[in-house]
């Protein structure tokens, strides 16, 4: 049974964590990596952005920052495992806070409106565990996203059909 993934499960980095991690890195917590991990953080669960997304809700919040220095930073954070990356369409990537607990989450995209409903599911969790004690493979990640047309969007194909007749 498919779940929706709670709030809770959103992980949540104090600054203190986040020097502590990237230091071990060899790298260090600049003003932009922290403003681009917060944004993540304040926006809260269920918030996948691209990165002119952040580099738009940056700069609205009256941040200067390059959508360069955007990209490194996202690309950095998801290196160190802070954010989580994925393509929702060809060629469109999307980024999310990485969640705590452990939970695996998935993603339903809609192919109108590109609206995202996450969903916790033990039956794919259990099928990937299967699949890798059959072939071998150590898993290091899994990533179902399913593709189809939301609730909101079959609804106004039904009532746009039913005022055509």
């Amino acid at each position: 049974m498919a779940n929706r993934v709670p709030a809770a499960a959103i992980q949540q980095y104090s600054q203190e964590h986040l020097r502590e991690v990237l230091n071990t890195a060899g790298r260090r917590l600049t003003p932009q990596r922290e403003k681009v991990l917060s944004l993540f953080q304040n926006l809260g669960p269920g918030h996948h952005l691209t990165a002119d997304d952040v580099h738009h809700h940056l700069k609205q919040a009256g941040n200067k920052v390059s959508l360069a220095t955007v990209y490194r930073s996202l690309k950095l954070l998801v290196a160190m495992r802070l954010l989580d990356e994925g393509e929702w369409q060809e060629g469109l990537r999307c980024y999310e806070l990485r969640q705590g607990g452990g939970k695996v989450h998935h993603h339903m995209v809609c192919m109108r409106c590109d609206h995202t409903e996450e969903f916790v599911s033990e039956v794919i969790t259990a099928a990937s565990r299967d699949v890798s004690k059959v072939t071998g493979f150590e898993l290091t990640e899994v990533r179902l996203i399913l593709r189809g047309i939301c609730r909101r969007c079959r609804q106004r194909s039904k009532a746009a059909a039913s005022t055509l007749s």
